[in-house]
């Protein structure tokens, strides 16, 4: 492989992609779906719905894929990054070697964050708590393999990085709902800065859990189901009345663009910029000043090298709450002036839920299949636009049209805010269907 290039000179590409949702199974599965305009809503058990209620969710779909004995959160991490690294054709099955990384593993960084931890794990502790005796529980499942490894917000990233023998730094990034998005970016960075050549990055969230509803009931953020489950989270319109906690996780493999061409692999797109910052203002509810958030987009345009008139597309947070979406929407018009018109906008949580702190490492892997098929997925539920909610929303339909570019947001309570900026590389690209390392 060649050596490690300036910081200033390493451009980073996507070259892996997995994913696993309410929607697929996997990467290809989730795309179709999302492109056809699929819904992932249902009604949820009464064990998870308020007293009266019927509250609506977007529950993991499991298929050909299985929830194994750690748990829902860490089998969508195992399943993703599995995908994701055949996808980059980093993993060699040879009969007289076994399974083994196609590159130097020191030089491979892992980051993958679980925002809460197992949530799922934390349950069965709590449950197994509640029925024993304090001191057999003490002794016993407290001090257990499901305490000790399996409930932490680093579990993730630690079991990936021993499963398939990844040396180099191990890191757990934690923001809230901004948690998947700033994996990615952290990860992009830690390649730019000539640390790694690769890194494994992403989140999983499986909080379709009493507690967590229970809180988010209490804050009046959830979504009310007027009897159709897939018409209840309504991105920008007028009716809409919070958001459908979803299941799920994506695992992106980052690399140094040429290491990957040294290897012969195409990538999705360019991770040509992006930025950190934060919103500073409140627990749980957005700054309604929406200048900083907009000057945030700048930063990551600007560090792309990217103008505003070239953006094609923007893959937003659209939570579908009535404070958040405006707010978003008026920082994207500030940010971008008259050149926000024409820029289409999709709100995946209308399909898929949110994710949490999935949300954005989910929503950047579609947005990189956006930009290889040339396809805008669209935001359902879209009949009757807020009018502070005035940009292009991809109503209903997905949108056959050429994605040069395309931003992707993330903001997370406790004003987490992250922005990536994607593009198709300058060198060939992975083309729609192509899948020249399987996954």
């Amino acid at each position: 492989m060649s050596p490690s290039p300036s910081p200033s000179a390493a451009k980073v590409v996507v070259t892996g992609i997995g994913l696993w949702t309410g929607l697929g199974v996997d990467r290809e599965s989730t795309w179709s779906a999302l492109r056809a305009g699929r819904s992932a809503a249902c009604s949820l058990a009464d064990e998870l719905s308020g007293e009266g209620r019927h509250d609506v969710g977007c529950p993991l779909l499991v298929d050909d894929r299985t929830i194994r004995p750690h748990g829902r959160t860490l089998s969508i991490v195992e399943e993703t990054a599995s995908e994701a690294l055949n996808d980059a054709g980093l993993i060699l099955q040879a009969p007289e070697l076994g399974r083994s990384l196609a590159v130097e593993a020191n030089r491979v960084a892992t980051l993958i964050g679980l925002s809460k931890g197992c949530m799922e794990n934390f349950g069965r502790l709590a449950w197994e708590g509640a029925r024993q005796d304090p001191a057999e529980f003490t002794d016993g499942l407290a001090h257990s393999w499901i305490w000790k490894h399996l409930c932490w917000p680093n579990a993730g990233a630690s079991f990936v990085a021993a499963r398939h023998d990844l040396g180099g730094p191990c890191l757990a990034p934690v923001a809230a709902c901004a948690t998947g998005l700033v994996a990615v970016l952290q990860g992009a960075e830690l390649i730019r800065s000539g640390v790694c050549d690769v890194a494994v990055a992403g989140s999983a969230d499986a909080s379709l859990q009493p507690l967590l509803l229970g809180a988010f009931r209490r804050m009046g953020v959830l979504a009310r189901s007027d009897g159709d489950p897939v018409r209840a989270a309504r991105p920008w319109d007028r009716a809409r009345s919070g958001f459908v906690v979803g299941e799920g996780g994506a695992i992106l493999v980052l690399e140094r663009d040429d290491h990957a061409r040294a290897r012969g692999v195409l990538p999705y797109v360019e991770v040509a910029g992006g930025a950190l910052g934060a919103d500073a203002y409140h627990a749980t509810t957005m700054n309604p000043d929406p200048t900083g958030l907009a000057a945030l987009i700048g930063r990551a345009l600007a560090q792309s090298g990217v103008l505003a008139s070239e953006l094609d597309h923007i893959n937003v947070h659209g939570t579908a709450t009535r404070i958040n979406d405006p707010i978003e929407c008026s920082a994207i018009r500030l940010a971008l002036g008259h050149d926000a018109d024409r820029v289409a906008c999709s709100a995946n949580k209308s399909q898929i839920g949110h994710l949490l702190g999935a949300a954005g490492a989910v929503e950047l892997a579609i947005t990189c299949l956006a930009i290889r098929d040339g396809f805008v997925p669209p935001t359902l539920n879209l009949d009757a636009p807020d009018p502070a909610c005035d940009l292009d929303g991809t109503p209903h339909t997905g949108r056959s049209m050429p994605v040069r570019s395309a931003l992707k947001l993330s903001i997370g309570f406790g004003g987490h805010l992250a922005a990536a900026l994607l593009r198709q590389p300058d060198t060939p690209f992975r083309r729609p269907r192509e899948h020249p390392h399987g996954g």
